[in-house]
């Protein structure tokens, strides 16, 4: 690939890539309608469990407006994979649980993403991973300006 190429577009298909293989995971996994986007949020509240995580810790880890993770919690609700519990200190804020079914989920669909990074790490280079890596941050960083 040459430098002219649009890195927008080129990220925009690797996303694309990545989002159709990890559907195609769920699917094969569960089978039901839990989006690519839940299960992230599964992942992470899976990985904080030990702290108390609200809408807007996953507003600012995912970089998605308000509305948006508001629809994707009440949806997790819905399906049974979240529970909103009051905080004693602040009765306003609702922290996310993860209920039993989730947990379970997670740790199926972990071994999943494992398989994912494998393949998305095959015959790349140390190096060529933590450049890629810096690199993608770097884009991000000038687009957070």
């Amino acid at each position: 690939m040459s430098n002219d190429a649009h890195i927008g577009i080129v990220i925009r298909c690797l996303n694309n890539k990545i989002g159709r293989t990890v559907a195609s995971f769920n699917a094969r996994e569960f089978g039901d309608a839990t989006t690519p986007v839940q299960g992230w949020v599964v992942r992470y509240l899976y990985e904080n469990r030990d702290k108390e995580v609200f809408e807007k810790d996953l507003e600012g880890r995912f970089s998605v407006r308000r509305s948006t993770m508001t629809a994707i919690l009440q949806l997790m609700e819905k399906n049974g994979l979240i529970v909103k519990e009051e905080v004693e200190s602040d009765r306003r804020l609702k922290k996310l649980i993860l209920t039993p079914l989730a947990i379970e989920k997670q740790e199926r669909m972990k071994k999943c993403i494992d398989e994912l990074e494998e393949k998305m790490r095959a015959g790349l280079s140390d190096e060529e991973i933590s450049s890629f890596i810096k690199t993608a941050e770097k884009i991000g960083l000038n687009l957070s300006v």
